[in-house]
């Protein structure tokens, strides 16, 4: 479980990606959709009244200004609907009304214009699914937002990230949660998603100080074997030292990792990395996480 702030004693994940109060976090401010920046001046002002019960923990005020807002006729063609549904979906979410949630954020999902409304409210539909339990289709949705969303500065990757290790290893995909939770070490080091990762990672668990034993290069990645075991060869015979093939899985697809070297501190781990780069090599820092040799 998580334990960043209180609501997760209550909830498995958090959902308002960005509004506080009724969710278990703070990750930023909200960020008006950009439909809406064309008639900012017009902005109605149930929206912002919204935010700030949402942020307050008033989600029942902030549903209920919402619901009210939207089944005003003389707001049927507003270009803020998308926004509405949007709020009236994270106060439902944080009052535990995730099935109504999910309706009213596929409905902002498919009317907003732009591609920030709409990764926001599929992420906060994810989080909906995950608190109903539904892991197979929260991580269907999180992979989504992964592979087509990277690209919207205003979804928190580092969160993304964490929550498909956290479903995967919901449905006991150890293997395929522990690759996320590399992936929140390796490119969110400092932020508190990482901390989290190596807690909840099956190799780095409270049993152990929550740093990796030692950092590895990453210098390919294949889905056939035989491919990865050669480039392997190719690296040894170019001199090399502790070249290595390890399998993992990524949503039930097999991959084999070629790693190179072990660093016993991330700044020899990424001084190796910037000689690799210069080299014409393409290398990622890994935690080492397989067993050491008996």
């Amino acid at each position: 479980m998580l334990r960043s702030n209180s609501w997760l004693l209550a909830l498995p994940l958090a959902a308002v990606p960005f509004l506080s109060g009724c969710g278990p976090k703070k990750t930023g401010e909200f960020t008006t959709p950009p439909d809406s920046r064309v008639a900012e001046s017009s902005r109605p002002a149930e929206l912002n009244a919204s935010i700030q019960d949402i942020r307050a923990g008033r989600c029942a005020d902030a549903e209920a200004r919402m619901q009210a807002w939207l089944e005003d006729k003389n707001n049927l063609l507003s270009p803020f609907r998308p926004e509405g549904h949007y709020l009236l979906g994270q106060a439902q979410f944080g009052q535990g009304k995730y099935k109504e949630a999910k309706v009213n954020l596929d409905l902002a999902e498919d009317k907003a214009r732009d591609r920030t409304t709409k990764a926001l409210a599929q992420f906060a539909r994810a989080d909906c699914n995950y608190a109903l339990g539904k892991y197979s289709l929260a991580i269907d949705q999180y992979m989504w937002i992964e592979q087509f969303y990277r690209d919207v500065t205003a979804v928190p990757h580092d969160e993304l990230l964490f929550k498909l290790g956290m479903t995967n290893k919901k449905l006991e995909f150890t293997e395929t949660a522990d690759y996320w939770f590399n992936k929140v070490i390796e490119l969110y080091a400092t932020g508190k998603y990482a901390e989290q990762a190596k807690l909840e990672h099956s190799k780095l668990g409270p049993g152990e100080t929550g740093e990796p034993k030692y950092y590895t290069l990453e210098v390919g990645a294949f889905s056939d074997e035989k491919k990865a075991l050669t480039e392997a060869e190719i690296f040894r015979q170019k001199g090399y030292r502790d070249v290595r093939v390890e399998p993992y899985t990524i949503t039930g697809n097999p991959y084999y990792g070629v790693y190179v070297g072990r660093y016993f501190n991330k700044n020899d781990a990424k001084r190796a990395k910037e000689d690799a780069e210069l080299s014409g090599l393409t290398a990622s820092i890994k935690p080492g996480t397989m067993a050491w040799p008996k």
